[in-house]
This record gives structure tokens, sequence and C-alpha cells, in this order.
């Protein structure tokens, strides 16, 4: 009998396990409890990315702690005053985790041609994607999390002009080129990274793993104002094969 099993679409070949590389279609996929950044297919796999993984997750993790303690702090009943919708600083960050996760297949996409990567994979190593954020009323995004944040300005910078911008620009940086190392030395292809940002949030370091065999492909040149139109509708993008 024929397989009822449905081809994997290209949105399910984006995720993967961060270690082993296999897609969501070929085994269901778990985050990473502490920071919800990694995706991986089991513990194992998980353990032995330890090593790779350990800044990403404990530098997200010190992040979430502190903006929970400043959101239980007089600065932060300050930021209620002056916070959308008059959340905490902490509802605010997650919010813009929520927003990432809806709009990580857009992210991607856009990332890819803005750094031009079917062009020159290598790019990957020397540009980077910086987002800029703003908030939405509840009269706008009616809590729909897709809609939580409008796309303000979305530009391309050096990994040397981004080094110059504060911390944790240049950390982030740092453990970026790490990753990628570590990646390339296993034939796992490169690691390209939107930085995305809301002020006063620090930037939120969006990674995506495994870019290889794109050489070839057409760059979208429209891209941004795709980014910006795409979010503004509150839109998740499905691309299928």
């Amino acid at each position: 009998m024929p397989s009822k099993k449905k081809d994997p679409t290209m949105t399910d070949q984006m995720h993967f396990c961060n270690y082993c590389a296999i897609t969501r279609d070929e085994k269901p996929l778990f985050q990473c409890g502490r920071c919800k950044a990694h995706m991986y297919c089991s513990r194992e796999c998980q353990k032995a990315d330890w090593q790779k993984h350990k800044f990403i997750c404990e530098t997200n993790t010190a992040f979430f702690n502190h903006i929970e303690e400043q959101s239980n702090s007089l600065a932060g009943l300050m930021h209620r005053r002056t916070l959308v919708d008059g959340i905490s600083l902490s509802e605010y960050n997650e919010r813009i985790r929520k927003w990432v996760r809806f709009h990580n297949t857009t992210i991607m996409a856009v990332t890819t041609y803005a750094l031009r990567l079917p062009e020159d994979e290598t790019r990957a190593r020397r540009y980077v994607l910086y987002i800029k954020l703003g908030p939405r009323p509840q009269a706008e995004h009616q809590g729909a999390a897709g809609k939580y944040f409008r796309v303000v300005d979305a530009e391309v910078l050096t990994c040397t002009e981004a080094a110059k911008r504060p911390s944790p620009w240049p950390e982030s940086l740092e453990q970026l080129k790490i990753v990628q190392d570590a990646e390339e030395r296993e034939g796992k292809g490169t690691v390209a990274v939107a930085m995305v940002e809301c002020p006063p949030l620090a930037i939120q370091i969006v990674p995506f793993g495994q870019i290889k065999d794109m050489e070839g492909g057409k760059v979208y040149e429209g891209w941004k104002s795709f980014l910006m139109k795409w979010v503004e509708q509150g839109k998740k993008l499905r691309i299928p094969l």
C-alpha cells in the first residue's frame, strides 16, 4: 500500500534538531526549557550539543531572570507607566518571545535574502540582519502574538559595524563565530543570525543553523518591504515545497 505520510513542507525542513539536524517532519522536536531558543529531538542530542549551546542558553536565562527581578523593582513599577498597555517589563519581554516564535519562519526567510546567502553562504560570517521593533497597543493586536509588534526598520550590518555597538553585541558576535566554526567543522553548514531589538530591552538573538547548499538560488530584493508588510498584517509564513 502507498504510504499516507505527507511530504514535508519547507517550513518543516526549517525546523530541525540543533544537534543531529533531523527535521520536525521526521521526529517531534522540543525547545530547550531554559532559553527557549534551540530545538532538539532527544535529551541525548540536547546533552551532546551543550558545549555549543551553553553560552546562548546561560546568557538568555540570565537575561530572563534579570527582567523578572526588574519587573518587581521600583524601576519596574515605573516601566508600567511607560510600556504599552501598562504591562510589566517581564510581560513585555514575553510578548517579544511569542512574537519571535510566531514570525520565526518569516525572519529566517528574510535573513536568508537580506544577507544574500543564495549568492554566497559565507556572507553569514560577515553580515547580520538588524530588525528594530515598535510595540502595538491592545486596540491593534487584540491579543494576537503576530501583531504584538511592528517592524520599524531593518538593515544589514557588517559584523565589524555590529561589534562596535553596546553590549551584548560584541559578546554575541564572538560567540556566533565560535558556533559557526564548530558547525562548519562538523559539516553542518554555517549559522546566520537576526538581531531583534525593541527598546527598552536589549537585543534578542535569533540564530538559524544548518545553512548550506543554498548557492545558486535567487535573492528576493524586496525583503524589507515584505517583512514590514507581512508583520503588520500578523501573518505566519508557510512555504510549501
